[in-house]
């Protein structure tokens, strides 16, 4: 008798054991994908957690549907340029130097760019939002990207200035009277402080970190080869504040590798370019 009432608890026990695992197994799958407001996986664990959603896109396609994406994004805002300044087309070199025309060319370029790559990411069979890292973050991780932000920005304008360079660059000097000087002020602020930011981050630190960092032995390569191209496309800038671009692009890569978030990155590129727009102000107003 207490031989089979052993056996009683013991099959008892093992069913236990299965409706639990089971049930945890469930969980995960809602947790997986659950709505904003209930119990969900944390945005590093869908970095790199295998089987939450389909595989992002391999390592060239990531470079080449962004390539692909710049066509049309160049081409529109190209005619939104030409529909505004119809005679810009026999003076190229102006649209370096103006700032309302960089102003139209970079809000245009960057929304229709955004919208291409959200469909790419549809295509991938991903929501767009999560594919592109627009994940909210926590607070503790916007405290310390917003604390080592201010730690790099105030320590680079420092060494700039000891090595006797300019804090402010003459490119950011030219694009703000040119944009004081069209009444474009505010066209410039939108483009420089929030649309060329988002739009940056969501092809770097979004599509491309997608593609690139799909396991912890990439992150480093990743953020690196990231932070290096988008520091290559600023041919505007010398080569010290390439390199400053390049430090930046490693620190916002490093915080989106820590927060699983592009959004947080986003907000501190808006934040450095609003300190660059201060100090160019600050320049061209009191200091000039």
């Amino acid at each position: 008798m207490g031989c089979l009432a052993y056996r009683s608890n013991r099959a008892e026990l093992g069913g236990n054991c299965h409706a639990l695992l089971a049930s945890l197994a469930s969980l995960r799958q809602f947790t997986a994908h659950s709505e904003p407001g209930q119990m969900a996986m944390t945005p590093r664990m869908i970095d790199f957690e295998p089987g939450i959603y389909p595989a992002p896109w391999g390592y060239l396609a990531t470079l080449g549907w962004p390539v692909l994406a710049a066509v049309p994004s160049t081409v529109i805002a190209a005619i939104a340029v030409l529909w505004w300044r119809p005679d810009v087309g026999s003076k190229p070199d102006e649209l370096l130097n103006d700032g309302m025309l960089q102003s139209i060319f970079l809000i245009v370029w960057n929304v229709v760019l955004i919208g291409a790559l959200a469909l790419v990411a549809r295509l991938a069979r991903w929501p767009a939002g999560k594919y592109l890292g627009l994940i909210r973050p926590s607070g503790r991780d916007v405290a310390v990207a917003l604390g080592a932000l201010g730690v790099f920005l105030l320590g680079f304008d420092v060494l700039t200035y000891l090595l006797g360079r300019d804090i402010v660059t003459p490119f950011q000097v030219t694009s703000f009277l040119n944009a004081r000087g069209s009444h474009s002020l505010p066209l410039l602020w939108l483009a420089f402080v929030v649309v060329g930011p988002a739009g940056e981050e969501i092809l770097f630190r979004g599509f491309l970190y997608r593609g690139w960092v799909q396991s912890r032995r990439d992150v480093v390569p990743g953020v690196v080869v990231i932070a290096a191209l988008w520091a290559a496309l600023h041919i505007q800038y010398d080569w010290f504040g390439i390199l400053q671009i390049f430090l930046m692009g490693s620190l916002l890569g490093l915080v989106r590798w820590q927060s699983g978030s592009a959004t947080l990155t986003m907000l501190m590129h808006g934040i450095a370019n609003f300190w660059a727009m201060i100090e160019t102000f600050a320049k061209v107003q009191w200091l000039s």
